[in-house]
């Protein structure tokens, strides 16, 4: 585990240095050209409160997967998609305390996206990437935590699948307050020893800071 906490440590710093360096910001451009918002405003809400079966934790991964794969095809991001299987439900049950926070991420990126599509602005645009940054760092966190170990054991490879390589080119501040609000949900969904990772990564950003 001290290896994947050194690991995420250093995509973290990568990802404050590289958009610290850029000073790129993707609202200078025509954001109305950006097809990302209207597909996404087109999936449905999560509609759940919590997960208590397999078959909550099916919905929320099915409905999960299904912004991902939208991500993945349309925005360069290569976030892991998480397991349904009744075995993966086993396992993940006794290792997370609670999805509310993961739930919310979703359907606040939805609502966002039907925000912005209903009146397109810099400000909502914004506000969309903030909530797409946030969803895509914690899903990826989490879900390499439970499932993908063993697989993402390079900086590369997780700072690929977190998603946020092409957010830290187009908006670095974006980057910077995923960053800083992370945490929390980390903290409040994993348990005592995924924690662990959470709480040096908030350690080494407050340092950098």
């Amino acid at each position: 585990m001290s290896q994947a906490i050194f690991i995420i440590i250093l995509v973290f710093a990568f990802l404050l240095i590289g958009g610290g360096i850029t000073g790129y910001s993707i609202f200078g451009q025509d954001y109305a050209k950006d097809p990302l918002p209207a597909k996404i405003a087109s999936l449905p809400e999560m509609n759940l409160q919590s997960v208590n079966s397999y078959q909550d934790y099916k919905t929320f991964v099915d409905k999960t997967n299904d912004l991902i794969l939208i991500l993945n095809e349309q925005a360069e991001f290569n976030i892991p998609e998480l397991k349904n299987t009744q075995e993966a439900w086993s396992g993940v049950s006794k290792k997370i305390t609670k999805y509310s926070p993961l739930i919310n991420n979703y359907d606040d990126l939805i609502k966002n996206a039907i925000m912005y599509n209903q009146k397109p602005s810099k400000e909502n645009y914004q506000n969309f990437y903030l909530s797409l940054g946030k969803f895509s760092l914690e899903t990826s966190i989490i879900g390499i935590t439970l499932f993908y170990t063993a697989s993402y054991q390079t900086v590369g490879a997780l700072y690929r699948a977190s998603g946020l390589a092409p957010l830290a080119l187009k908006c670095p501040s974006c980057v910077s307050v995923t960053l800083s609000s992370a945490y929390w949900t980390i903290k409040t969904v994993l348990v005592e020893e995924s924690s662990k990772i959470a709480e040096n990564i908030i350690n080494k950003i407050k340092e950098g800071s």
